[in-house]
């Protein structure tokens, strides 16, 4: 089922809403009597790197022999992918059945919700109706008003990486964003950080302490098993929620064994020799924080294994994200589409493509950050082949190659198709032994997946 069929089952194709906020939300899950808190979660906020690190939990839990529910946004494919049970894309007829319901009472409302929040309901009651004993929730944008938020206090949650991406909704700072993000934090949630600027740490501490009346020490070391947190001298005042900890990913407890085209193999806390077959430097972080998530759970009771981490990392698959899609010539396909992103490709660049020059097919969204995305991808190129990712709301392939010429000096073409530039890239890289790396948007994902697979 496409995305045009899957909206068309809600309302017309050309329905629009931008009014931000949980009020309509919170009015449709009613009128569905509230599955969602019949539910135990667990939440991913952030720019880049949550929807690996949901893959990556999803699969952890289903290999522990719980039933789990998966709900992503964008899909690469057919909408279906949005939602799934331990792997399972949900079904055309329960997506038509469920969405049935979800029409009935939004007749109920006095404001119809938007596209994003009907499908978040869609999912909430399927993954009721399919008695989930865990649901991974990644956040569509932001956190504190993103139609995710709608959920009492998850089982835990996860602020992944931040940059700057939809700045014109969440801020134009990293800080103002880490706001936003934060709003995911509830009180007695075990939270996870993924290590970064320490200006982010801070407003994401103090937004924990507020929430669960403790203050967060950033000066202990990062990582520490132990909660890094203390009591607020107000808190036998408040009432005591019992000390829940927030864990900041550690990179002084990795060891990185081996990086190759095949996999990598590190290690991380008291977890020895994982194989990871996600590629890209990111995903080795990604896979941190979605192990420390599993040991936040543990910390509340829930008995898994290391082995049974090791087993479910490497059963983990999350296409899209520097993904290797042919050997001759090496064609890499990643969803980089900020300049968060694309920092995190060009350190997977060098880790994996060492020394070399990369023949890069670039399409992007009109509204992102095109320049700050060259320069810093430019060191690394020997050429470049823009294309349109996306009717409408992609950038010309005109005017994109107008842009790489005020960066760069090398060959720059510009294609009429995403084929056309696959194909284009292939004949380069196989004439001039060099490796491809197609980046820019996630929506154009699919389309180079087909290309190799057909």
């Amino acid at each position: 089922m496409d995305w045009n069929e899957a909206i068309a089952l809600l309302h017309g194709a050309d329905w629009r809403h931008a009014k931000i906020g949980l009020d309509r939300m919170k009015a449709l899950m009613t009128a569905l009597g509230n599955p969602q808190k019949k539910l135990r979660f667990i939440h991913i906020a952030g720019t880049n790197g949550k929807g690996s690190t949901c893959s990556m939990i999803r699969s952890i839990l289903t290999e522990a022999g719980f039933k789990t529910g998966l709900y992503i946004s964008p899909h690469l494919f057919n909408f279906n992918e949005r939602i799934s049970v331990d792997g399972v894309d949900i079904s055309d007829d329960d997506l038509r059945n469920i969405s049935e319901k979800i029409k009935t009472a939004v007749t109920s409302l006095n404001e119809e919700p938007t596209d994003f929040e009907m499908i978040t309901a869609i999912a909430l009651c399927y993954f009721h109706e399919e008695g989930c004993d865990y649901v991974v929730l990644e956040v569509g944008m932001g956190g504190r008003l993103d139609a995710t938020n709608i959920i009492d206090a998850p089982e835990a949650a996860a602020i992944m990486s931040i940059g700057l991406d939809h700045t014109e909704v969440l801020g134009d700072t990293e800080e103002m964003i880490a706001a936003e993000k934060a709003g995911i934090i509830k009180a007695g949630s075990p939270l996870v950080v993924l290590n970064q600027k320490a200006s982010i740490l801070q407003v994401i501490a103090d937004k924990f302490k507020e929430v669960n009346k403790y203050n967060v020490d950033l000066s202990n070391n990062p990582g520490d098993s132990e909660p890094i947190l203390s009591p607020c001298t107000d808190h036998n005042e408040t009432g005591s929620l019992g000390q829940v900890p927030m864990t900041i990913t550690d990179p002084n407890d990795l060891t990185v064994h081996s990086y190759s085209l095949k996999g990598e193999v590190f290690s991380y806390r008291s977890i020895k020799n994982i194989k990871l077959p996600l590629l890209g430097s990111y995903q080795i972080d990604n896979a941190m924080a979605a192990i420390d998530i599993i040991l936040s759970l543990k910390y509340r009771g829930i008995n898994i294994d290391d082995e049974t981490i090791k087993q479910g990392l490497l059963n983990a698959g999350w296409p899209g994200r520097f993904e290797l899609l042919s050997e001759n010539p090496v064609f890499i396909l990643d969803g980089a589409h900020n300049p968060n992103g694309v920092a995190a490709l060009a350190e997977s660049i060098k880790a994996f493509l060492p020394d070399k020059k990369v023949i890069f097919v670039m399409g992007v969204m009109k509204d992102k950050d095109h320049l700050q995305m060259l320069k810093l991808i430019t060191p690394f190129a020997d050429s470049f082949i823009a294309e349109l990712p996306y009717d409408g709301r992609g950038l010309d392939p005109e005017e994109l190659k107008k842009e790489i010429f005020t960066v760069f000096e090398g060959p720059v073409f510009a294609a009429p198709s995403i084929k056309d530039a696959v194909a284009m890239a292939v004949t380069r890289g196989k004439e001039l032994n060099l490796p491809i790396v197609c980046f820019g948007s996630l929506y154009q994902a699919g389309e180079v997946r087909r290309y190799f697979i057909h």
